[in-house]
């Protein structure tokens, strides 16, 4: 029929060019069940195990190739942006702040803002369930998306991974078979980008009207499994990733080590999350293909943006987050959760976020960059609607340390 995509176009002109981001999305919309993610190649992969119809919507979602940044920050967001001089995208406020429960706080990676806002959602009646990472308990050294219904299996959500998880792959379940009728999203920017790729195309529109809000995490990358193999074998004494018991990417003092449990009952700390990211995994060793071409470090299109901060910006404390609001509802949520005690908010400069860490850099610089020369090359690339540059910015990065 034509006009009708299915199946065999995501495949030909997203996954089989390398372009998939395995976000889960095209998962999460089909009614017929027939996609669902393989792991046959180690990394997570839409397959087809039936009989498509061609439906349109696993296409129409999917945010590999199609990102039209542009139509969503005005469907969205209220406006364009400046591409270049819109550092964080568009915004209405931003803040620092941490979860007020100690609980919440020490539990959580970068100081508990997201756990504590959802918590205040699912306390205050705003939501049925919240899509998160959780750790897979038959692979340990592993995550997979969950259903979070109650505050305590927030509290139970991995706290941070260096993986690529389909988070967006239970919206069919969350909704359809769990019937749930109001549900945020956790996501990194491109799982953001599928959900509002979702809202925009207004279908399936039972999933789509299901979505309350959106908060994205800022993200520099995911990595390949395989790196987090060799991670573990080459900074460690454990050999094989089955001898894990639990894994844990930010345990210990902040910012965090990569410590694992295993089934003696031992405890190993393999690596900082300092040196395992800037001096193994994230200095483009094993960072995912897709990832190096991804344009979006703060969770442009979310409607709360949370991510660490790594300057001294409240004497004497360490875990404290970047939040970034971006829309009415998200304001709202970061209003309300302040006003009933959940979080401790104050103003933070917007300027300081391209200056925490590389992650800022590895996007809207060298990722901009890679993305330039790939279309040069006529290479498979995600076309961002807008037109791409970037300039080198004057600013004093900071490092996690």
């Amino acid at each position: 029929m034509p006009g009708k995509w299915g199946y065999q176009d995501l495949d030909s002109k997203v996954i089989s060019k390398g372009l998939c981001t395995a976000c889960g999305t095209c998962v999460g919309v089909c009614a017929t069940k027939v996609i669902a993610i393989d792991y046959t190649h180690q990394e997570a992969e839409p397959k087809l195990i039936g009989q498509c119809k061609a439906c349109s919507m696993c296409y129409n979602v999917c945010p590999g190739k199609d990102v039209p940044l542009k139509d969503m920050d005005e469907t969205f967001l209220g406006r364009a942006r400046n591409f270049i001089t819109d550092d964080i995208g568009v915004f209405k406020n931003c803040y620092k702040g941490w979860a007020k429960d100690d609980y919440v706080r020490n539990a959580s990676s970068s100081g508990g803002m997201v756990s504590a806002l959802l918590m205040h959602a699912l306390e205050n009646d705003m939501i049925d369930g919240a899509l998160l990472v959780g750790w897979d308990p038959e692979k340990p050294y592993r995550c997979k998306p969950i259903i979070a219904k109650t505050p305590q299996d927030v509290t139970n959500a991995c706290r941070w991974t260096a993986e690529a998880v389909p988070v967006n792959e239970l919206l069919h379940k969350a909704v359809m078979e769990d019937k749930l009728k109001r549900l945020a999203v956790v996501g990194l920017p491109c799982q953001i980008h599928g959900i509002r790729k979702l809202q925009m195309s207004g279908a399936p529109a039972k999933i789509a009207k299901a979505i309350k809000f959106s908060i994205g995490l800022f993200c520099a990358a995911t990595y390949y499994v395989e790196g987090v193999k060799h991670l573990i074998h080459e900074f460690s004494d454990v050999r094989s990733l089955e001898d894990i018991e639990t894994m844990d990417y930010r345990g210990g003092a902040a910012p965090g080590s990569l410590m694992v449990s295993t089934k003696d009952k031992r405890i190993r700390s393999v690596a900082s999350k300092h040196d395992y990211t800037w001096h193994f995994l994230g200095a483009a060793t094993f960072k995912r293909d897709r990832c190096i071409m991804c344009i979006d470090f703060a969770a442009e299109l979310a409607d709360v943006s949370c991510g660490d901060i790594f300057q001294p910006v409240i004497p004497g404390r360490k875990h404290v987050v970047a939040t970034v609001t971006r829309t009415d509802i998200g304001e709202e949520l970061v209003k309300g959760a302040t006003a009933k005690g959940y979080i401790k908010c104050s103003p933070h400069d917007p300027s300081m976020i391209p200056c925490s860490g590389m992650g800022w850099e590895s996007k809207k610089h060298a990722g901009m960059y890679r993305l330039m020369e790939r279309k040069r090359f006529g290479w498979p690339t995600p076309n961002y609607q807008y037109p791409l540059g970037q300039n080198a910015k004057n600013r004093k990065l900071t490092f996690p340390s």
